[in-house]
């Protein structure tokens, strides 16, 4: 099956040696996202402000692919801190809704020194084929 690789959503993005995201007939896979902004700097405001950035970088990526936030089907979050799955869990039901995607939270040492959370993913696209949908 043919995989789309559109190009990456963020400028700061597009030199790094791997994809936000591949695109395999109607799944999108997502890299990790994280708290970057759109100049490549972690945002302030500790792990609620890096997990709505998270989001908002998620949903770019998607868009880019045909997919949203609803159409998520899976998610892999990790958290630097555990104890802020709580914090998790309330964005997460105030940005996503049902029927929720499939969940795993993992509390990791991420790579990024400041970086909070890291969450990547699996939606479903509404394009097929090759076909750019820019």
């Amino acid at each position: 099956m043919e995989r789309h690789i559109p190009p990456a959503p963020f400028e700061w993005a597009r030199t790094m040696h791997y994809s936000q995201s591949v695109r395999v007939g109607d799944l999108v896979f997502t890299s990790g996202q994280s708290g970057y902004g759109v100049d490549g700097e972690l945002v302030d405001g500790g792990i609620e402000e890096q997990l709505r950035q998270t989001f908002a970088n998620l949903g770019e990526v998607l868009s880019a692919n045909g997919a949203s936030l609803s159409s998520l089907v899976k998610l892999t979050v990790h958290l630097a801190d555990p104890g802020d799955v709580d914090v998790w869990r309330s964005v997460r039901s105030e940005l996503l809704s049902p029927p929720w995607p499939a969940t795993t939270a993992i509390g990791s040492a991420l790579l990024a020194e400041g970086m909070l959370c890291e969450v990547d993913a699996v939606a479903v696209s509404e394009f097929t084929g090759s076909t750019d949908p820019r």
